[in-house]
Protein backbone atom coordinates (compact mmCIF):
# COMPACT_ATOMS: atom_id res chain seq x y z
CA UNK A 1 0.00 0.00 0.00
CA UNK A 2 1.83 3.10 -1.18
CA UNK A 3 1.28 6.15 0.95
CA UNK A 4 -1.43 6.71 3.54
CA UNK A 5 -2.50 10.16 2.42
CA UNK A 6 -5.65 11.76 3.77
CA UNK A 7 -8.55 11.28 1.33
CA UNK A 8 -11.42 13.71 1.32
CA UNK A 9 -10.19 15.92 4.14
CA UNK A 10 -10.43 13.23 6.84
CA UNK A 11 -8.16 13.51 9.88
CA UNK A 12 -4.77 12.13 8.76
CA UNK A 13 -4.12 10.29 12.03
CA UNK A 14 -7.41 8.42 11.67
CA UNK A 15 -6.82 7.41 8.05
CA UNK A 16 -3.27 6.32 8.89
CA UNK A 17 -4.49 4.28 11.85
CA UNK A 18 -7.03 2.56 9.60
CA UNK A 19 -4.28 1.92 7.05
CA UNK A 20 -2.21 0.22 9.77
CA UNK A 21 -5.16 -2.02 10.63
CA UNK A 22 -5.72 -2.86 6.96
CA UNK A 23 -2.03 -3.71 6.52
CA UNK A 24 -2.00 -5.98 9.57
CA UNK A 25 -5.17 -7.68 8.34
CA UNK A 26 -3.57 -8.30 4.93
CA UNK A 27 -0.60 -9.95 6.69
CA UNK A 28 -2.99 -12.76 7.73
CA UNK A 29 -1.59 -13.24 11.21
CA UNK A 30 2.10 -12.57 10.50
CA UNK A 31 3.35 -9.96 12.97
CA UNK A 32 4.66 -6.76 11.40
CA UNK A 33 7.23 -4.49 13.01
CA UNK A 34 6.91 -0.72 13.14
CA UNK A 35 9.61 -0.51 10.45
CA UNK A 36 7.69 -2.87 8.16
CA UNK A 37 4.46 -0.94 8.65
CA UNK A 38 6.20 2.38 7.99
CA UNK A 39 7.74 1.07 4.77
CA UNK A 40 4.46 -0.47 3.59
CA UNK A 41 2.53 2.75 4.18
CA UNK A 42 5.21 5.25 3.17
CA UNK A 43 5.11 6.92 6.60
CA UNK A 44 7.84 8.12 8.96
CA UNK A 45 8.86 5.44 11.46
CA UNK A 46 8.38 7.81 14.40
CA UNK A 47 4.76 8.68 13.61
CA UNK A 48 4.00 5.03 12.77
CA UNK A 49 5.37 4.05 16.19
CA UNK A 50 3.20 6.65 17.90
CA UNK A 51 0.09 5.42 16.07
CA UNK A 52 0.89 1.82 16.96
CA UNK A 53 1.26 2.78 20.62
CA UNK A 54 -2.16 4.47 20.57
CA UNK A 55 -3.80 1.55 18.79
CA UNK A 56 -2.21 -0.88 21.25
CA UNK A 57 -3.47 1.14 24.22
CA UNK A 58 -6.98 1.00 22.74
CA UNK A 59 -6.76 -2.78 22.26
CA UNK A 60 -7.02 -2.49 18.46
CA UNK A 61 -3.62 -4.10 17.93
CA UNK A 62 -1.46 -6.28 20.16
CA UNK A 63 2.24 -7.02 20.45
CA UNK A 64 3.31 -10.35 19.03
CA UNK A 65 7.03 -10.97 19.44
CA UNK A 66 8.89 -8.07 17.89
CA UNK A 67 5.89 -6.91 15.88
CA UNK A 68 2.16 -6.24 16.03
CA UNK A 69 -0.98 -8.13 15.08
CA UNK A 70 -4.67 -7.29 15.21
CA UNK A 71 -6.14 -6.94 18.70
CA UNK A 72 -9.13 -8.53 20.38
CA UNK A 73 -11.00 -5.24 20.51
CA UNK A 74 -11.64 -5.58 16.78
CA UNK A 75 -13.35 -8.93 17.30
CA UNK A 76 -15.47 -7.41 20.05
CA UNK A 77 -16.51 -4.48 17.86
CA UNK A 78 -17.12 -6.76 14.88
CA UNK A 79 -19.29 -9.03 16.98
CA UNK A 80 -21.33 -6.10 18.24
CA UNK A 81 -21.77 -4.80 14.69
CA UNK A 82 -22.93 -8.18 13.42
CA UNK A 83 -25.34 -8.47 16.35
CA UNK A 84 -27.10 -5.34 15.05
CA UNK A 85 -27.88 -6.98 11.72
CA UNK A 86 -31.34 -8.45 12.16
CA UNK A 87 -31.02 -10.80 9.22
CA UNK A 88 -28.03 -12.53 10.73
CA UNK A 89 -29.95 -13.17 13.93
CA UNK A 90 -32.79 -14.52 11.78
CA UNK A 91 -30.32 -16.75 9.95
CA UNK A 92 -29.19 -18.44 13.15
CA UNK A 93 -32.77 -18.88 14.33
CA UNK A 94 -33.97 -20.28 11.00
CA UNK A 95 -31.03 -22.69 10.90
CA UNK A 96 -31.74 -23.86 14.42
CA UNK A 97 -35.39 -24.56 13.54
CA UNK A 98 -34.69 -26.38 10.28
CA UNK A 99 -34.92 -30.15 10.16
CA UNK A 100 -31.70 -30.97 8.30
CA UNK A 101 -29.55 -27.83 8.10
CA UNK A 102 -29.75 -27.61 11.90
CA UNK A 103 -27.43 -30.62 12.06
CA UNK A 104 -24.84 -29.24 9.62
CA UNK A 105 -22.55 -26.25 9.07
CA UNK A 106 -24.27 -23.29 7.38
CA UNK A 107 -22.96 -19.85 6.45
CA UNK A 108 -23.89 -16.40 5.12
CA UNK A 109 -21.60 -14.70 2.59
CA UNK A 110 -21.55 -11.49 0.58
CA UNK A 111 -19.59 -10.70 -2.57
CA UNK A 112 -16.64 -8.30 -2.32
CA UNK A 113 -15.02 -7.91 -5.71
CA UNK A 114 -14.36 -11.48 -6.79
CA UNK A 115 -14.09 -12.78 -3.23
CA UNK A 116 -16.78 -13.90 -0.84
CA UNK A 117 -16.71 -12.57 2.72
CA UNK A 118 -18.35 -14.74 5.37
CA UNK A 119 -20.57 -12.87 7.83
CA UNK A 120 -22.11 -15.71 9.83
CA UNK A 121 -21.51 -19.39 10.56
CA UNK A 122 -23.95 -21.80 12.17
CA UNK A 123 -22.50 -25.03 13.59
CA UNK A 124 -25.03 -27.80 13.98
CA UNK A 125 -24.67 -31.13 15.69
CA UNK A 126 -22.25 -32.37 13.03
CA UNK A 127 -20.03 -29.32 12.47
CA UNK A 128 -17.15 -29.35 9.99
CA UNK A 129 -14.01 -27.73 11.34
CA UNK A 130 -12.36 -27.21 7.97
CA UNK A 131 -14.87 -24.71 6.56
CA UNK A 132 -14.72 -20.92 6.46
CA UNK A 133 -15.12 -18.87 9.61
CA UNK A 134 -16.70 -15.46 10.14
CA UNK A 135 -14.50 -12.83 8.48
CA UNK A 136 -12.75 -15.26 6.12
CA UNK A 137 -12.43 -14.51 2.42
CA UNK A 138 -12.41 -17.12 -0.33
CA UNK A 139 -12.28 -16.78 -4.13
CA UNK A 140 -15.87 -16.65 -5.39
CA UNK A 141 -15.13 -19.00 -8.29
CA UNK A 142 -14.19 -21.81 -5.88
CA UNK A 143 -17.18 -21.57 -3.54
CA UNK A 144 -20.87 -22.38 -3.73
CA UNK A 145 -21.74 -19.08 -2.06
CA UNK A 146 -19.65 -17.13 -4.54
CA UNK A 147 -21.18 -18.86 -7.54
CA UNK A 148 -24.68 -18.44 -6.10
CA UNK A 149 -24.19 -14.68 -5.75
CA UNK A 150 -22.57 -14.31 -9.18
CA UNK A 151 -25.48 -16.23 -10.69
CA UNK A 152 -27.90 -13.70 -9.18
CA UNK A 153 -26.23 -10.88 -11.14
CA UNK A 154 -27.33 -10.00 -14.65
CA UNK A 155 -25.37 -12.40 -16.90
CA UNK A 156 -23.82 -9.50 -18.81
CA UNK A 157 -22.69 -7.89 -15.54
CA UNK A 158 -21.17 -11.15 -14.32
CA UNK A 159 -19.39 -11.70 -17.63
CA UNK A 160 -18.01 -8.14 -17.61
CA UNK A 161 -16.80 -8.55 -14.03
CA UNK A 162 -14.94 -11.75 -14.94
CA UNK A 163 -13.57 -10.69 -18.33
CA UNK A 164 -9.79 -10.96 -18.49
CA UNK A 165 -9.46 -12.21 -14.93
CA UNK A 166 -7.13 -14.94 -13.76
CA UNK A 167 -9.09 -17.21 -11.46
CA UNK A 168 -7.31 -18.81 -8.49
CA UNK A 169 -7.57 -22.48 -7.51
CA UNK A 170 -8.02 -23.93 -4.03
CA UNK A 171 -8.11 -27.55 -5.18
CA UNK A 172 -7.58 -29.60 -8.31
CA UNK A 173 -11.32 -29.34 -9.03
CA UNK A 174 -11.54 -25.52 -8.82
CA UNK A 175 -12.89 -23.76 -11.92
CA UNK A 176 -10.04 -21.55 -13.15
CA UNK A 177 -11.34 -20.90 -16.68
CA UNK A 178 -13.73 -17.97 -17.13
CA UNK A 179 -15.78 -19.80 -19.83
CA UNK A 180 -16.10 -22.83 -17.51
CA UNK A 181 -17.20 -20.61 -14.64
CA UNK A 182 -19.75 -18.78 -16.83
CA UNK A 183 -21.17 -22.15 -17.94
CA UNK A 184 -21.43 -23.19 -14.28
CA UNK A 185 -23.21 -19.92 -13.44
CA UNK A 186 -25.77 -20.56 -16.20
CA UNK A 187 -26.39 -24.04 -14.81
CA UNK A 188 -26.76 -22.50 -11.35
CA UNK A 189 -29.40 -20.09 -12.65
CA UNK A 190 -31.33 -22.92 -14.27
CA UNK A 191 -31.45 -25.19 -11.22
CA UNK A 192 -31.64 -22.38 -8.61
CA UNK A 193 -28.65 -23.40 -6.49
CA UNK A 194 -24.85 -23.54 -6.69
CA UNK A 195 -22.53 -26.43 -5.92
CA UNK A 196 -18.95 -26.52 -4.67
CA UNK A 197 -18.04 -30.13 -5.46
CA UNK A 198 -14.62 -30.46 -3.74
CA UNK A 199 -13.61 -27.18 -5.42
CA UNK A 200 -12.47 -25.69 -2.12
CA UNK A 201 -11.58 -28.75 -0.02
CA UNK A 202 -11.19 -32.38 -1.06
CA UNK A 203 -14.01 -34.53 0.30
CA UNK A 204 -16.24 -31.54 1.11
CA UNK A 205 -19.37 -30.54 -0.83
CA UNK A 206 -21.28 -27.30 -0.38
CA UNK A 207 -24.72 -26.24 -1.62
CA UNK A 208 -25.78 -22.57 -1.72
CA UNK A 209 -28.73 -20.45 -2.77
CA UNK A 210 -28.80 -16.70 -3.44
CA UNK A 211 -30.89 -14.40 -1.26
CA UNK A 212 -32.15 -11.11 -2.60
CA UNK A 213 -30.52 -8.48 -0.49
CA UNK A 214 -30.24 -7.49 3.11
CA UNK A 215 -33.26 -5.47 4.19
CA UNK A 216 -31.06 -2.37 4.26
CA UNK A 217 -29.12 -3.20 1.10
CA UNK A 218 -30.15 -4.27 -2.39
CA UNK A 219 -27.01 -6.38 -2.94
CA UNK A 220 -27.63 -10.13 -3.05
CA UNK A 221 -25.94 -12.50 -0.64
CA UNK A 222 -25.94 -16.28 -0.27
CA UNK A 223 -26.51 -18.94 2.34
CA UNK A 224 -24.88 -22.35 2.19
CA UNK A 225 -24.68 -25.74 3.87
CA UNK A 226 -21.52 -27.82 3.91
CA UNK A 227 -21.30 -31.60 4.31
CA UNK A 228 -18.91 -34.47 3.79
CA UNK A 229 -19.43 -35.57 0.19
CA UNK A 230 -19.54 -39.22 1.25
CA UNK A 231 -22.70 -38.53 3.29
CA UNK A 232 -24.64 -36.89 0.47
CA UNK A 233 -27.09 -38.97 -1.53
CA UNK A 234 -29.89 -37.62 -3.74
CA UNK A 235 -32.51 -37.72 -0.97
CA UNK A 236 -30.29 -35.90 1.52
CA UNK A 237 -29.35 -33.30 -1.12
CA UNK A 238 -33.00 -32.50 -1.83
CA UNK A 239 -33.80 -32.25 1.89
CA UNK A 240 -30.91 -29.82 2.46
CA UNK A 241 -31.92 -27.73 -0.56
CA UNK A 242 -35.51 -27.53 0.66
CA UNK A 243 -34.25 -26.31 4.03
CA UNK A 244 -31.98 -23.75 2.36
CA UNK A 245 -34.82 -22.39 0.24
CA UNK A 246 -37.07 -22.11 3.30
CA UNK A 247 -34.35 -20.26 5.21
CA UNK A 248 -33.81 -17.95 2.20
CA UNK A 249 -37.54 -17.19 2.08
CA UNK A 250 -37.45 -16.32 5.77
CA UNK A 251 -34.52 -13.95 5.27
CA UNK A 252 -36.11 -12.24 2.28
CA UNK A 253 -39.48 -11.76 3.97
CA UNK A 254 -39.57 -9.99 7.37
CA UNK A 255 -43.15 -11.26 7.86
CA UNK A 256 -42.05 -14.90 7.54
CA UNK A 257 -43.60 -16.88 10.42
CA UNK A 258 -41.29 -17.10 13.42
CA UNK A 259 -41.15 -19.67 16.16
CA UNK A 260 -42.52 -22.79 14.46
CA UNK A 261 -40.14 -25.60 13.43
CA UNK A 262 -39.23 -25.77 9.77
CA UNK A 263 -40.17 -29.18 8.38
CA UNK A 264 -38.38 -30.04 5.16
CA UNK A 265 -39.49 -33.65 5.32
Amino acid sequence: MAGASDPGGLVPAVTRAVAILDTLAAAEGRPLSVSELARALGLPKSSTGNLCASLEAAGMIARNGTGFGLGRKLAELGGRYLATVDQLRDFYELCRRSRYVSRETARVAVLDGLDVLYLARYDGTQPLRLTANIGDRFPANCTATGKAILSALDPAVAEDRLRGRTLPALSGRSLTSVPALLADLELTRQRGYAVDDEETTTGILCLAVPVQGFRTDSAPFAISVTVLKARLDDEFREALLKDLRTIAAGLENPMFPQGAPIDAG
